[in-house]
């Protein structure tokens, strides 16, 4: 009886306990901190910049040569001197190969021998056609002998004039037996070595030259960003800028590292044409830039990436890319006052470079968070810890 009597008491004290932790207006343990928010959060803290950062399109293109010469026999003949190595650069004019010259040498002498021959006769048919007009200016010749004379005379002078486009013939065809490069630029494979004949307009080219220095890249942009394209350019001159390869793997020791070479610089050219159509099938437009390429960094066929400097922004309100988070309606950056967080709507213009240009929502030296954690919230009390690469307010760097 009394041991039922104790376990009564007990479960009355448990039911008690129980409805005492779940009414309403309970507190149960942790509310204080709930009310508080939590600890505060430890965030990188950067500061809202203002700086210039340029306008720009970015595109993949490709290297040509702007002008590309297949070199070819003229004359047909035995190759008996190539001039210069495969792959060498020559000079407009520079000797490339030479073709016997012989047969042409002896066309050449056969052609001003006939020259000299038919000039003699021509000598003689006008000093036959001057006498025989004296005598017909005294009856001692006919009319039909006086028609002889001049006709003989010009048939004469028809066939100097005959033989004087020989002989220039014959001086091309042994002129063309010297082939010289018609511009500068960098030869590629030799198609036939010396003691080979070739043939005169020969389908197969003896070898193609490329002009490197100054040299072009053909790319492409969306229609969509041609007017705004349009309009820089008419502002002012439009850059591309090929930046410098970075990340290649470079040859190194086993026992030592070897010293690491700089970076080429990048190659900086102009704008210098933009298609007059738009291609319907990609709905993009065509264009060409042009670079110095004295270093000879660029070559044709060779794919790059390339930027498109339309303009630049000299106080442009720019944040980490880091620190943007997108939203639904946007994107949002937590902007920092008083110890607390606070989500804060931002329309972003572009991202480049690991850097957001805001086009509105924050003002230069506000400071933000610059890595988001994901336990953030809107309200959310935050410990600041300096940023290392944290843009510094009022710096400006102009690209």
């Amino acid at each position: 009886m009394i041991k039922r009597l104790v376990l009564g008491v007990v479960l009355c004290a448990a039911l008690v306990g129980a409805w005492l932790a779940f009414a309403p207006g309970a507190k149960a343990p942790g509310d204080h901190a709930r009310k508080r928010g939590g600890a505060p959060l430890s965030v990188e803290i950067t500061h809202v910049a203002e700086r210039a950062m340029p306008i720009r399109l970015q595109a993949v293109g490709q290297v040509e040569s702007q002008h590309v010469v297949q070199v070819r026999p003229q004359v047909s003949g035995v190759l008996n001197k190539v001039a210069f190595a495969e792959g060498d650069e020559v000079k407009a004019g520079q000797l490339l190969f030479r073709i016997d010259p012989a047969p042409f040498e002896a066309a050449l002498a056969q052609a001003t021998a006939a020259l000299a021959r038919d000039q003699a006769t021509l000598a003689k048919a006008k000093w036959q056609r001057q006498r025989t007009e004296r005598l017909a200016k005294r009856n001692y010749v006919t009319p039909q002998d006086l028609e002889d004379a001049r006709a003989a005379a010009k048939v004469a002078a028809a066939a100097v004039a005959v033989d004087e486009a020989a002989v220039m013939q014959a001086r091309i065809q042994l002129r063309y037996t010297e082939i010289r490069s018609p511009i500068a630029g960098r030869t590629g494979a030799i198609a036939y070595k010396q003691g080979n004949l070739v043939e005169a307009n020969s389908s197969t080219p003896l070898v193609t030259i490329n002009q490197i220095a100054p040299i072009r890249v053909r790319f492409s942009i969306s229609q969509e960003r041609l007017a705004e394209l349009r309009r820089y350019r008419a502002a002012g001159g439009i850059r591309v800028v090929i930046p410098a390869a970075s990340g290649a793997a470079r040859p190194s020791s086993a026992s030592r590292p070897a010293p690491t070479p700089p970076d080429p610089p990048a190659e900086v050219g102009r704008l210098v044409f933009i298609d007059n159509a738009i291609d319907p099938v990609t709905g993009t437009v065509m264009l060409k830039a042009q670079f110095p390429n004295q270093r000879r960094g660029l070559w044709p066929g060779q794919y790059v990436n390339l930027q498109v400097l339309l303009a630049v922004q000299d106080h442009a309100v720019v944040v980490p890319d880091s620190a943007v988070q997108p939203a639904q309606s946007g994107s949002l950056v937590y902007v920092v006052r008083q110890g607390r967080a606070y989500a804060t709507p931002v329309s972003v213009a572009r991202q480049l470079d690991g850097w957001s240009v805001i086009a509105n929502g924050l003002k230069p030296g506000e400071s933000i968070v610059a890595k988001l954690p994901r336990n953030l919230r809107d309200g959310r009390a935050v410990k600041p810890i300096p940023s290392e690469g944290s843009p510094v307010s009022g710096t400006e760097h102009r690209p």
